[in-house]
């Protein structure tokens, strides 16, 4: 008998591809409308959090729609505030947090095309500048350790993705 590793799998590898190629496809055009929700989402964090910073505890504050308490706390550090609709109690700076890196994990995996596993290698030392030798200009690189392909990749960094970073950096 012939073993499977004896068949040629060119046309498994060709139809797998296929399917991943057409999921792209079928995803791309919903892909503007997560990058509008995401930074949608973050702002009404922020703006949520900033706003219960500013009320004193046991007093109701309106923000984006919906009317909050702050809670009375003991701790300062943590701003929580209860939901008298669902009468739930909620971690504002927690919400903003995964809020906020929700939106930049969107982001550079959207200026990037990197992968998931890519991505969580990020970190300051990914950053490299490069001098051109013809005119002396510093040109902004982004090194993406090997992955799947166990190759180095360096991408240039685009204004916007240098706007992401320097946020995910502040």
């Amino acid at each position: 008998p012939v073993g499977q590793e004896e068949i040629s799998q060119r046309k498994l590898q060709r139809h797998r591809k296929a399917r991943m190629d057409a999921r792209t496809r079928e995803r791309l055009p919903v892909l503007p409308v997560l990058v509008r929700t995401v930074d949608a989402r973050r702002r009404n964090a922020i703006a949520v959090l900033h706003a219960a910073r500013d009320t004193l505890p046991g007093q109701s504050f309106t923000v984006a729609g919906e009317t909050l308490t702050r809670s009375i706390t003991r701790t300062t550090e943590m701003v929580w505030a209860d939901d008298p609709a669902t009468g739930s109690r909620r971690d504002l700076g927690h919400e903003e947090d995964h809020a906020f890196w929700a939106w930049a994990a969107v982001e550079i995996l959207r200026l990037t095309g990197c992968r998931v596993e890519e991505l969580l290698e990020i970190s300051h030392h990914s950053l490299i500048q490069y001098r051109l030798p013809t005119s002396g200009e510093i040109v902004p690189l982004l090194q993406i350790v090997p992955s799947k392909t166990d190759e180095e990749r360096l991408l240039v960094v685009s204004p916007e993705l240098a706007d992401v970073l320097s946020t995910v950096i502040r």
